[in-house]
């Protein structure tokens, strides 16, 4: 479980960063809602799809 947490935490770190970058090169402003929403993002893609997927690709 801790793994997950992990995981979560650092999609959620790179998503928002990604986003930061982009926002900041296309748009010249920050655009906090669209930051705050990929970290949102990536934290449930870690913690829920990330492991299902890799027990998927496992089993294959």
């Amino acid at each position: 479980m801790e793994k997950r947490w992990k995981t979560g935490l650092l999609f959620a770190l790179t998503g928002s960063v990604m986003m930061f970058i982009v926002s900041f090169i296309l748009g010249g402003e920050l655009y906090w809602i669209n930051i705050i929403g990929f970290g949102t993002g990536g934290f449930v893609y870690g913690v829920f799809i990330h492991p299902i997927m890799e027990r998927k690709m496992k089993s294959k």
